[in-house]
């Protein structure tokens, strides 16, 4: 389960900080780029409302397509949609970037809910379920200090390529670390995690003939003639 576990831990750490930097810091950041409080806030509610289509969307692709693949196509187009707010200068192009990035990051939240306690067994689900959630809120403490931090020296920018870079390390670590989980039980699943645990390893290389020869099996007795 170590693969798994590592697996779960980074998606949930990478979405998490994203999350958390995200909406903390977005009616501080509007007002950075030069709109007004009120105007800021009426801007972040816009983007805030797309967090419930963002969670419904995910929750019928995740049954039509798969969990793992759902999370993986929601952070990669959050990681475009950062990238495209990490370009936007105007403040049309910034809310529409902003309400899509809240879009996929809340429908990724809707799919590793679902996800995560599948990849366990039931001996110990619950538990890696809260482990994982555990360590996602480094994520979420981290964040808003980075954020913080870097905002005055990188600017609005360049907080939203940091954005883009943990939503593609998310996804990439579940395409290659995860597996599929459509159409099966827990029960399949969870044989199937062990049976890539127990994958045998390569076979050692054969000896070589001259060495194998001249070995004597100390149970063997000289010929008697």
């Amino acid at each position: 389960m170590a693969r798994t576990t590592l697996m779960l831990w980074v998606l949930w750490i990478a979405i998490t900080f994203s999350y958390y930097g995200f909406f903390t810091w977005i009616p501080t950041l509007l007002v950075k780029q030069g709109m007004t409080i009120t105007k800021s806030f009426g801007y972040s509610i816009v983007i805030y409302l797309a967090q419930i289509p963002g969670y419904y969307s995910a929750a019928f692709v995740s049954e039509k397509l798969d969990r793992k693949w759902t999370i993986v196509v929601y952070m990669l187009l959050g990681g475009a949609s950062a990238y495209l707010m990490s370009q936007a200068r105007s403040d049309a192009a910034i809310t529409l970037a902003g309400f899509s990035l809240s879009f996929f990051m809340n429908g990724t939240y809707a799919a590793i809910y679902a996800y995560t306690p599948e990849l366990y067994p039931t001996a110990f689900r619950t538990t890696g379920m809260g482990v994982a959630s555990a360590f996602g809120r480094i994520g979420g403490l981290s964040a808003p200090i980075v954020i913080g931090y870097t905002f005055s020296r990188i600017g609005f920018g360049g907080v939203f390529l940091i954005t883009t870079v943990v939503l593609v390390a998310g996804a990439l670590a579940v395409a290659l670390l995860g597996i599929g989980t459509a159409g099966k039980s827990l029960e399949q699943i969870t044989r199937e995690l062990e049976d890539t645990a127990r994958r045998p390893q390569r076979e050692p290389l054969l000896e070589h003939p001259s060495r194998a020869s001249s070995r004597v099996c100390p149970l063997s007795k000289p010929a008697v003639r």
